[in-house]
């Protein structure tokens, strides 16, 4: 299975000439879906976000997962696209979240890289990779290596 997601994530990371960009510029906005499942776990992430500059989307999230403990948590996201005159944008960001666990709550922050790439002008696949840190170490998840798969729309 992940090799057959990898093999189909590099064709379409392919460069291909187009006519058209996404809009990534002041003022567009865009709604994100991603999610992950991982040892018959599920996570879904929604997030919401505002280019306040060509390129760089400021943002809030959401996400809720159900494991051996239930989890929500909510947090805020910069991310800055790099434009390559394709339809492939990578992007890295910066994420802050509070998180509730049944037992506890703490808070993750951390680094992540992504690529963006556009079907059309408004609908692109997006693959991230993130490595978040957590406030409480002792209780926090025992990986904080995240890979996750989604839709983002522009509007």
């Amino acid at each position: 299975m992940k090799n057959t997601l990898v093999a189909i994530a590099i064709m379409l990371m392919i460069p291909v000439s187009v006519q058209g960009f996404p809009i990534l510029h002041e003022g567009s906005q865009q709604f994100h879906f991603a999610f992950d499942y991982r040892d018959d776990d599920w996570n879904l992430e929604f997030m919401y976000g505002k280019f306040v500059t060509d390129e760089l989307l400021l943002g809030a999230m959401f996400a809720s997962s159900k494991s051996v403990h239930s989890r929500w948590s909510a947090g805020l996201v910069m991310e800055h696209h790099f434009h390559l005159g394709t339809m492939t944008y990578p992007y890295l960001s910066a994420i802050a979240m509070y998180e509730d666990y049944d037992i506890d709550d703490h808070l993750r922050f951390g680094p992540a890289a992504g690529i963006n790439h556009f079907l059309t002008d408004y609908l692109s696949i997006d693959l991230k990779a993130r490595y978040l840190f957590s406030s409480d170490r002792t209780r926090g998840p025992g990986e904080h290596l995240e890979l996750l798969g989604g839709l983002r729309v522009l509007f």
